[in-house]
């Protein structure tokens, strides 16, 4: 009897410890499954928030650098519309120094040997004309000259490229005025005078007031060309005198061009060119070059 109660004192003994075991491995779930329940969540919602952060601080960066190329976008079409002002500047200038203005239009009307002498005399009518190339003048200049080859002696200021640039009131373009015309055979003082020194510069002028400005450079022409400082204070480059030449045909109708800076061409019209309605060849742009600027012989 009293060994069968050691063995159920025994057996109480395991059961009560496994009853322990198992209520402590219970409550040991049973907490596991609590800090699952209420602490897990929270791991996760930290987590989430940590990375939520971390894309607001990206999005913040990416809107910052947004920001900065709009900026720059900006800047650069602020460059850009600078660029293109000055280059608009660029190609107006540009055009103002090629810019070419009509003054006169030589006609050969006649060329002939004279039968005693053969010398060849070149018969011409010398007009002036406006930049649209019609006559200043319903009266028309005829000389006769001495060979086939003529001269045009004129007088030019030509104003630094500056004002040229800027199309300056007064000194957007050279100026010029006519001395004489002559043969290749004649000296420049047998030839014909055109106008005079101080007199009115009607094919610069084109048909209007010539100012002071322009009258006062005419009067005081020599002066000023041999003067440096006076021509740099009137904005002058350069004063002299030039006589562009051309070899002519009887028929032929050849017009005279100043350029803006003060370069002079003389050159043929076109034959078929079409007349206007006073007679004289319409404007064209076209021609046929036949310039050969020279010193007077």
């Amino acid at each position: 009897m009293g060994q069968f109660n050691e063995t159920v004192r025994t057996v109480n003994s395991a059961v009560r410890t496994l009853l322990i075991g198992a209520l402590i491995a219970g409550a040991g779930f049973a907490g596991w499954q609590g800090y699952s329940f209420y602490y897990r969540p929270q791991q996760e919602i930290g987590q989430q928030e940590r990375k939520l952060q971390a894309l607001r601080l990206e999005l913040e960066r990416m809107g910052d650098d947004l920001a900065d190329r709009d900026h720059r976008l900006v800047e650069l079409q602020d460059e850009l519309q600078v660029t293109q002002e000055q280059l608009q500047r660029v190609e107006t200038s540009l055009r103002l120094l090629k810019l070419n203005h009509r003054i006169a239009r030589i006609e050969v009307v006649e060329q002939a040997t004279d039968p005693e002498t053969e010398q060849l005399f070149t018969t011409v009518e010398f007009y002036e004309v406006n930049d649209e190339g019609a006559p200043l003048s319903s009266k028309r200049r005829t000389y006769k000259i001495e060979g086939d080859r003529i001269y045009v002696e004129c007088l030019v200021a030509k104003f630094e490229d500056q004002y040229v640039e800027r199309s300056d009131l007064d000194r957007a373009t050279a100026i010029c005025l006519f001395q004489r015309i002559f043969g290749e055979f004649q000296q420049p003082q047998e030839g014909f005078e055109l106008d005079e020194v101080g007199s009115r510069p009607t094919s610069y002028a084109r048909g209007g007031k010539v100012s002071e400005f322009e009258q006062q450079i005419w009067n005081d022409f020599w002066n000023i060309a041999n003067d440096p400082h006076k021509a740099a204070e009137i904005g002058i480059r350069a004063a002299h005198a030039d006589a562009p030449s051309t070899q002519v045909r009887k028929g032929a109708t050849y017009q005279l061009e100043i350029r803006a800076t003060g370069e002079f061409t003389l050159r043929r019209l076109q034959d078929d060119q079409p007349l206007s309605a006073d007679g004289a060849p319409a404007v064209s742009g076209s021609g046929i070059s036949a310039t050969a600027e020279a010193q007077s012989p």
